[in-house]
This record gives C-alpha cells, structure tokens and sequence, in this order.
C-alpha cells in the first residue's frame, strides 16, 4: 500500500487505471493512478475456450477460430459474415467485418471504411490491417437485432465486492452511424437496458423472461470464470439478442469500464457500481 494526499490506496501489478479523488484540503478533483488487486485475463481465445466447456453456455458462444488464412476460408463457407479481432485488446480496435458477396467476392470493413475484394486478395487485405505482433481470432457473425436501425449488444456488469457474484449494473449499446461495433469508446450510444429490450420482446412478461435469462447466464459465466480463475473480481459480458432471439456471448472483459452506466440516467445503478468496485479495489 501507498499513501496518496494523506490516504492509502491498495497497489499490486494486476493492472492499472487513472481514477479521481478530491485533493486534500480542497474541492477540485485531480487524477490519480489505481492498480487494481485481483486477476485479469486478456486472452479471448483462453476465455472463450473456458466458457465452451460448459453444455449450457456452450451453445451461447459464436463458432471461434484462431486466424489462418485456412481458417478464413473455412468460416466463411460456412457463414455469410465473420469478424476478426485481436485475441488481447479492448474498446472495439482492431475488429474487421468480412461480409461474404456474390462471384467469389468478399468485403472488408475496417474502422469506417469498406474495401470490396476477390478471393485471391482476402488473406492479404485484412493481414494488412493487423497490429505486429498480435494474434487474431476469428469468429462467427451474428445478425443483431436493432434499435432504430443500428444494431445494439448488452453489456452485463457482474461485481464480487465480497464472497458471491452480483449483477450490479446492465446497459445496451447501440452502434453509431456508418460503425458495427457498438463499443462506447467508438462511438456507441449507451442506453437504458429496458429501452432496448422493448424493441425485441413488447410483451412486458417476455421481457421480464429475457431479463431472468440474461441474469442466469451472466451468473453462469461468472461461477465458470470463477472456478478457473479464482482472483476474478469484477465481469463485464457483451451479450447480443441474435434476430431469432438467441442469446448470443460474444466477449467477456475482466477490467471492465464503467463509465457508459454513468450516461443513461440511473444515478442509483452507477453509485452502486461505484460502491462495490471500492471495495475490491
């Protein structure tokens, strides 16, 4: 531990984050470092792979492969849209979108920009957009359902301030204009999880059947997680409603953000967010 302005904050070297507190004797608010103390995971693959063991989840997780080109080609025999990303990494950067078109054609989405081309090219184009160094999954796309047009995911905070895992905080993130990801950093638009849900299911006795499915599966993928990584504290899944109504697992973040629960105007869920993340931090 390290005093900081006549406090003292917890460190270890799990990982870092810059937070606020108020300085001492003052009102401003300045900017400290916090290291959080308990286990991250950065690996999807390794995540996925762990999730996969379990039958129920099982079947809520995209088909995932590790990226060859190989591979490449195999997936997209079998679906229309795959989408390929860094296997460590966050925010929704370095994501591509292949989209499988007639005469052998595929195009290739990239940050905002589209590029159509033949099959010959395909390995070589989305390489092109990779980050030396890194390794890339690829993995099935899922038709989203839609929220005035733009397609929108979830993402389900779970916290365990103590000895068992919590729901604390759930919200939907809608994609922005000419982006398909729906991540807050790139744009996403944050909105209350029941706004969203009204587009998918209006009979409010649906809804509340979509919303006991996602708590049992956010509470699932917790106690697997949990089970193989016991220093897990805090979870946020990215969970998509597929147009047939499936729920669909897509990513599970072990340092996630926070500040997208603070833009959809439930004080009360973003305060006791804020609550138990002091607690285990």
């Amino acid at each position: 531990m390290i005093p900081l302005g006549g406090s003292l904050f917890r460190t270890n070297l799990r990982g870092i984050y810059w937070g606020q507190r108020r300085a001492e004797g003052g009102q401003r608010m300045r900017k400290v470092r916090r290291i959080r103390r308990y286990q991250q995971i950065a690996s999807k693959m390794l995540k996925t792979r762990v999730l996969q063991q379990d039958p129920f989840l099982r079947r809520m997780i995209p088909e995932t492969l590790w990226y060859t080109p190989a591979n490449l080609a195999e997936m997209l025999e079998r679906y229309d849209t795959v989408y390929v990303k860094p296997d460590k990494g966050g925010g929704g950067v370095g994501i591509l979108r292949i989209e499988k078109q007639e005469a052998g054609r595929y195009r290739i989405c990239f940050r905002t920009r589209c590029k159509a081309v033949d099959r010959r090219r395909l390995s070589a184009v989305v390489e092109s957009c990779f980050s030396p160094g890194k390794r890339y999954l690829i993995q099935q796309g899922i038709q989203l359902m839609l929220y005035r047009g733009s397609p929108f995911d979830l993402r389900i905070l779970l916290q365990k301030p103590h000895r068992r895992w919590i729901v604390s905080g759930m919200v939907a993130k809608v994609a922005a204009s000419g982006r398909f990801v729906t991540n807050y950093s790139r744009g996403g638009h944050p909105l209350p999880v029941e706004t969203a849900l009204a587009t998918v299911a209006r009979d409010p006795l649906e809804r509340e059947r979509l919303s006991r499915e996602l708590h049992h599966m956010a509470e699932r993928v917790a106690v697997v997680l949990n089970e193989r990584f016991p220093g897990l504290r805090e979870l946020g899944i990215d969970v998509g409603v597929a147009q047939e109504g499936r729920l669909r697992i897509f990513e599970v973040n072990t340092r996630p953000q926070f500040k997208m629960f603070s833009k959809i105007g439930r004080r009360d869920v973003f305060a006791r967010i804020m609550k138990y993340h002091r607690i285990i931090v």
